[in-house]
């Protein structure tokens, strides 16, 4: 059974200006070396930086190192946490800086692999971050996901970031907003716009972006 932090029954108790303090506690503590405090801030937001960084890279496994490498960065900067906004929403940004230089990578490394020589020697070696797949549907999902990305470019890097995670793993607005520091009706208003490049660029799979849930905000 996963354990439930005090961190996260307390959210569900506490005022916020307690709650409030109560972070800057935790955060105190494990600046000073306190590795139990350190642990509570991480079991407490590890599932939603978990959320947002799989709906980001598209893996489960890469997005479990996203949040490793997010979280080195949160022990090493956390002197210079100031308390300005939430522990959470201060975590889910580097959760997504970080997530976003991983993506950078894959798109790199898939750009590098597709030069390589099908007759390489060490063709065997590039790994398909999607080998979970059913075989029958590779071909077809692969093809779509081509579509998309090349509308993906098309969008602005902030449509892009909005888009992605709010179609990837349903992150709702609020939740964005908060992660991108942005009102909701701002990230609804460009979520809008971005759906709508979306839908033009594919209009030709119509059936196909129903089925992925495109076509919603």
């Amino acid at each position: 059974m996963a354990t439930v932090s005090r961190l996260s029954e307390h959210r569900e108790t506490l005022r916020k200006r307690d709650l409030v303090r109560y972070e800057r506690e935790l955060v105190q503590r494990a600046t000073k070396g306190d590795r139990e405090a350190f642990h509570e801030i991480v079991e407490a937001n590890k599932q939603r930086m978990l959320t947002i960084a799989r709906g980001i890279v598209m893996s489960q496994d890469i997005a479990e190192d996203v949040i490793q490498e997010a979280f080195v960065k949160a022990y090493v900067a956390l002197p210079n946490f100031r308390g300005d906004s939430k522990l959470s929403t201060w975590l889910y940004r580097i959760t997504f800086s970080t997530a976003i230089d991983f993506r950078r990578k894959i798109q790199s490394y898939t750009a590098r692999i597709r030069q390589v020589n099908p007759d390489d020697e060490f063709e065997h070696e590039i790994v398909d971050l999607n080998s979970e797949r059913r075989p029958e549907k590779v071909l077809e999902s692969d093809r779509l996901r081509s579509h998309i990305d090349k509308a993906l470019e098309h969008l602005t890097p902030f449509e892009q970031s909005v888009f992605t995670l709010r179609h990837s793993r349903n992150l709702k607005l609020k939740d964005i907003a908060e992660v991108l520091d942005r009102s909701e009706g701002t990230i609804k208003n460009i979520l809008f716009r971005a759906i709508r490049k979306m839908r033009d660029n594919l209009s030709h799979l119509e059936d196909s972006l129903q089925e992925q849930g495109i076509n919603r905000c």
